[in-house]
């Protein structure tokens, strides 16, 4: 780039002014920064940033950008402490009341206090030759030239200092919300740019906060979206050298979050799912809340004016001050001033109107994103357009899509991270999904963290599927039915290894257990419950169970009830009166559950299962329960049901022998189950008197198949 100018002068430290004056380095000689307040050396917040204590974060796009104008400082940043995380993958979007789907962006986050971002920006642009900074100084005003902008008026904050006028053949202003630019044109017969104003009301509040080890299981970041029926959201995100920050926002007076720290973990537990609101409460607390309002966001429309003088160039928060629980700020100056930097490659000639055309398109895009997502909000006052009606109802379409389409939910985070334009939602392949609506997953969609091993005990060889914590003495234990394998739970599995150890396996005789000669019993299967638990060192059990894994895990915790803390039952449990249905009757007459299995095909196990899940079951786990129904598997389940001489009767000694531990439990039942009836649903209280129930209406007998 060709010098074009002597000095420039950039108003405001701030991460906008300090990346502009980088830009400024490769045109002008010499390049001023001037700030009123102190520039430490350290890491430490900025008087003038009242939100610099609040989460922040680098979008993917700011992050390129930062990386395009200061080379290598991502990795400065991670080396010196901050966390850096998989967009998607390593974090967890609950927006519209939806998860996303997990799934792999290529993109990275990089996550970090404000002060601790943009202390590195400082150090980096005060290192360059062409850079010096004036801090503790205020500006006073403009000096003029023939028309055009030729310096600034300022006075430094010491005893007995007098104004000074600095010269500069360009001045930026990165002066933040306040009004002074604006006035200032005014002042040289310039009009003020049009202004867009969108009342948000709302406040946040925020504290640090150290985690358990491992409580979120490897995410990196959590982040809860507001919903029109409850206008409040939640960031949780990783920070520099191990510590959290804790931000919780709410629109309007009646859901202000308070500053006091046992109210603050409360209203987070309004937002936050379980697992996320008991991190939150077991954290160590680093400091006290402290609580910033916002009242709107507003954009100044620069570029739309005819007039403006030569010389001068606004960036930042001067443009547009977003709402921050967005985190758009430090990405778009980013933006801008890789813009700045293109526009003076072309030289002097009508900068500023090119560079506010530059300049409009990162806003343009942030403020899309943010007032959009506000005015889904009833909470927001505001009008709303027809194609802003619209565009909610797609978006709302959209979010529930890519609860479980990873396509849908990358191209959503991609518009989020500004690595994407917004109408790449609206792309033929994206569009196709949405409007067809949300789908059943793929079964192996989202598990991310499920590692595969194998589990041997006494002479029986299984596959082993482990989630979380390597080792640890508490974990949650998945038992499947028939004639499933442990691959039923591999989903449920990556979620529950956020919080704790979870294990499942093939039981003896199905999926691809090497078990010749196990005999198939429940009280057999219940000891291998038993010797497996101990031989993977698992103390403490959490036991969640579908089928005939109900009777099997249940008679192993009525014999080892210390060592059984809790039951998750999903269309299982004990089962008093019980009755046999008609293909379990089938499979116990000798002779004809042969006949049964040997002529059992494929297209017939299809229609089968669709008995059992008239919603519809993924297509994969369909296919991948029948690999596994092989001849081996026929046989135990025929040895299996003939195991048993009166079902409803072992049911009712099973309830008894549970009934007086009274373990927490949790109930889930398909309405639609036709091989154990919903009525058995409220009947597993007779083993579990405080057990919560719940019928899932449109579900059958897998509902964590077609309803995950």
């Amino acid at each position: 780039m060709r010098r074009i100018g002597e000095r420039a002068v950039v108003i405001g430290g701030s991460v906008a002014g300090l990346l502009a004056a980088r830009a400024l380095t490769d045109a002008y000689e010499r390049v001023t920064v001037v700030e009123r307040d102190e520039l430490a050396e350290g890491m430490g917040p900025r008087r003038s940033v009242p939100q610099g204590r609040h989460a922040h974060a680098l979008l993917p796009h700011g992050q390129a950008c930062l990386e395009r104008l200061l080379p290598g400082s991502s990795g400065e940043l991670v080396a010196a402490g901050a966390a850096e995380c998989a967009v998607l993958r390593q974090m967890r979007f609950i927006i519209g009341g939806h998860e996303l789907a997990r799934a792999e962006t290529g993109a990275s986050s990089i996550f970090a206090s404000r002060p601790f971002i943009e202390g590195h920006v400082r150090r980096r642009v005060r290192a360059l030759p062409a850079v010096e900074a004036i801090d503790r100084c205020d500006v006073l005003g403009l000096t003029t030239e023939a028309g055009r902008v030729a310096g600034v008026r300022i006075l430094r904050r010491a005893d007995g200092s007098a104004e000074e006028t600095l010269a500069a053949d360009l001045v930026v202003a990165a002066t933040g919300r306040d009004a002074r630019v604006p006035a200032w044109l005014e002042g040289l017969g310039h009009p003020r740019p049009a202004e867009e104003r969108l009342a948000v009301g709302v406040t946040y509040a925020s504290r640090r906060l150290r985690l358990p080890e491992g409580a979120l299981g490897g995410d990196g970041m959590v982040l809860i979206g507001s919903v029109p029926d409850r206008p409040r959201c939640l960031f949780l995100f990783s920070q520099e050298h191990g510590s959290w920050i804790l931000s919780v926002g709410g629109y309007g007076p009646e859901h202000r979050p308070p500053a006091e720290l046992d109210a603050h973990t409360a209203f987070a537990a309004t937002v936050a799912p379980t697992d996320v609101a008991e991190a939150i409460a077991a954290a160590e607390p680093l400091d006290e809340p402290v609580i910033h309002a916002f009242p709107a966001s507003l954009r100044r429309r620069y570029e739309r004016l005819r007039s403006f003088p030569e010389g001068l160039l606004v960036v930042g928060d001067a443009i547009c001050s977003f709402n921050p629980t967005y985190g758009q700020g430090m990405t778009v100056a980013a933006a801008q001033a890789v813009a700045l930097h293109r526009c003076l490659e072309e030289g002097p000639r009508d900068l500023a109107r090119r560079f506010f055309a530059a300049a409009a398109e990162p806003v343009d895009h942030a403020w899309t994103l943010s007032t959009s997502a506000d005015l889904a909000l009833p909470a927001v006052a505001g009008h709303r357009t027809r194609r802003m009606r619209a565009l909610n109802a797609y978006m709302r379409r959209l979010h529930a899509t890519a609860e479980g389409d990873p396509l849908v939910a990358g191209a959503f985070i991609a518009v989020v991270g500004m690595r994407e334009p917004p109408p790449a939602l609206m792309r033929p392949a994206v569009a196709r999904r949405v409007l067809r609506g949300p789908r059943a997953p793929a079964w192996r969609e989202g598990t991310h963290g499920v590692r595969r091993a194998e589990l041997r005990v006494d002479g029986v060889h299984t596959p082993l599927l482990e989630a979380g914590t390597p080792d640890a003495s508490e974990a949650v234990v998945f038992l499947h039915g028939n004639p499933g394998s442990g691959a039923d739970w591999e989903p449920l599995l990556a979620v529950a290894g956020r919080r704790l150890r979870a294990v499942a396996w093939d039981a003896p005789g199905f999926g691809r257990s090497d078990a010749e000669g196990f005999r198939q019993s429940v009280p057999d299967h219940a000891a291998f419950v038993g010797r497996a638990l101990e031989a993977l060192g698992i103390e403490r059990a959490h036991l969640v169970a579908h089928d005939f894994g109900g009777p099997w895990g249940l008679a192993w915790a009525a014999g080892d009830p210390d060592r059984f803390a809790s039951a998750v039952l999903i269309g299982t449990g004990a089962l008093p009166g019980y009755r046999w249905h008609a293909l379990a009757r089938l499979w116990r007459t000798r002779g004809a559950g042969e006949l049964f299995m040997a002529t059992t095909t494929r297209a017939g196990f299809r229609a089968l299962l669709r008995r059992g899940n008239p919603r519809g079951l993924p297509r994969a786990f369909v296919d991948r329960m029948y690999d596994d129904f092989d001849r081996g598997t026929r046989r135990a389940v025929l040895d299996l049901y003939r195991s048993v001489d009166d079902v409803g009767e072992a049911g009712e000694r099973l309830a008894a022998a549970l009934r007086p531990l009274d373990r927490p439990a949790l109930v889930l039942w398909g309405r639609r189950d036709p091989y154990l009836p919903v009525a058995h649903a409220e009947r597993q209280r007779d083993a579990f008197p405080s057990a919560e129930v719940r019928v899932l209406d449109g579900s059958g007998h897998w509902p964590f198949a077609d309803d995950p």
